[in-house]
């Protein structure tokens, strides 16, 4: 079963699927795949989340550093605890794992996005700090290049993204002269596939040495219970910063996830929700990565931990994550889309400056001939404009109801006030000629 051919659409705003229909990036995050999870599970897990929509998995191509313990103890090279490694000796068991389990998933209609390089392996790096803390040591530089080479020969049949860095930084020469290298190598052996870097929250600055051969943009609001709005923030800076590509929230916060520097919450479908809709109004509509707590660490019932790195709370068992109802509303989104935009004929264009109001969570964009409001909680919507001749519709992101709501146009200001809609949570309102 092939996957058909992901490509850049011609405006540089999306993806194609085989040059035609619109390619979504819907995607889980399953870092810890290939050292941690049974191959009758995987199939169950790749089973569900097609069910559920996902057509991506983002999977870490060694060890997730913070994975959940005790793992299967199979790992790319030769290892007595899954930390350190001899670099010189890998394993081909793990490697022809990875394949039958990157073959699994492209039977089910899923493509594998594999990152090479996770920021624990490279010197310089925030997570390589803490990790050497914690006797973990880095990756030398003359492996880079058998390691990419091996991923591309074990598993460049099955058509993957390459995902270059992993939650990375960028603030020390050493760290970008590793992923130089690794960007390097992965253009010269896998020239024709799809390259991008997963970069750490709230970063929004990548060498402008990398942007020419990257194809698209990840960015990522993370866990961090005061940073949501940087699901908004960074795509609008990335925008405005570096030449237009698709772009994409490759690590919003995690359903169920307990926020990060112990601060006492977890991430609901409904926050997953927000960082969705709002990355997406604001011009990050090329795809979108679901998370589960429990899912990319993989937790199981015998787990007693992550191995290294940031702690959260206690994760879900993976079983029950299956069963999280956030991934359901994500696989929502390109069928939402795909109805607005018609097929993709229409650009998501951010248009924040239609938004007569101050509370900037509430995110608008112009698909086409509508406009589409993204409101987090209940409230009248208040736009700038005289949209007498259109009629506005709310959808429940929550209970999938719609609502038709009335419009009061103030002629003398210029403003239309679309009146609140009916529901108790966040809804997607929508602007469209009215019928006559």
């Amino acid at each position: 079963m092939g996957l058909g051919k992901l490509a850049v659409n011609d405006r540089k705003d999306g993806f194609t699927l085989d040059r035609e229909s619109l390619g979504f990036w819907l995607a889980d995050t399953c870092w810890s795949a290939f050292t941690s999870i049974e191959l009758s599970d995987w199939e169950y897990y790749l089973a569900r989340r097609a069910e559920q929509g996902i057509n991506v998995l983002q999977v870490n191509t060694l060890p997730q550093w913070d994975r959940c313990r005790p793992d299967l103890g199979i790992y790319p090279y030769a290892s007595e605890d899954g930390t350190v490694f001899d670099w010189s000796v890998p394993n081909e068991a793990y490697w022809e794992r990875a394949r039958e389990m990157c073959r699994m998933a492209v039977e089910h209609g899923i493509r594998p996005a594999l990152v090479l390089l996770w920021c624990n392996y490279i010197p310089g790096t925030w997570g390589s700090m803490i990790a050497q803390k914690l006797g973990a040591p880095v990756m030398p530089f003359d492996e880079i290049r058998p390691h990419i080479e091996r991923v591309v020969r074990h598993l460049g049949e099955f058509d993957p993204v390459y995902v270059v860095t992993g939650d990375t930084d960028f603030k020390s020469d050493e760290a970008i002269r590793y992923y130089e290298e690794g960007l390097s190598v992965v253009c010269e052996l896998a020239p024709s596939a799809l390259r991008c870097m997963h970069i750490n929250r709230a970063n929004r600055t990548i060498p402008e040495r990398f942007i020419d051969r990257l194809d698209f943009y990840m960015y990522q609001p993370g866990h961090n219970y005061e940073g949501q709005s940087e699901a908004w923030k960074l795509p609008e800076d990335f925008r405005a910063s570096y030449p237009q590509k698709p772009l994409l929230n490759s690590e919003p916060c995690y359903e169920q996830m307990g926020a990060s520097r112990n601060v006492y919450w977890r991430f609901t479908a409904r926050d997953c929700r927000a960082s969705a809709w709002s990355g997406i109004l604001s011009g990050a509509a090329a795809g979108l990565t679901y998370g589960a707590h429990g899912v990319w660490n993989w937790q199981a019932a015998q787990s007693k931990g992550s191995v290294l790195g940031e702690g959260f709370d206690m994760p879900f068992r993976w079983q029950e994550c299956l069963q999280f109802p956030g991934v359901w509303d994500y696989g929502m989104v390109p069928h939402v889309l795909n109805s607005l935009t018609e097929g993709g004929f229409h650009a998501v264009v951010p248009a924040q400056e239609l938004l007569d109001d101050a509370r900037e969570a509430i995110r608008v964009a112009r698909v086409g001939d509508r406009v589409v409001a993204y409101l987090p909680r209940t409230t009248a919507l208040k736009l700038h404009g005289p949209f007498a001749d259109m009629e506005a519709v709310a959808f429940d992101l929550e209970d999938k109801r719609v609502a038709h709501l009335p419009m009061r146009v103030d002629a003398q200001t210029g403003t239309t006030r679309v009146e609140q809609h009916p529901f108790g949570h966040d809804a997607l309102v929508i602007l469209k000629p009215a019928a006559h």
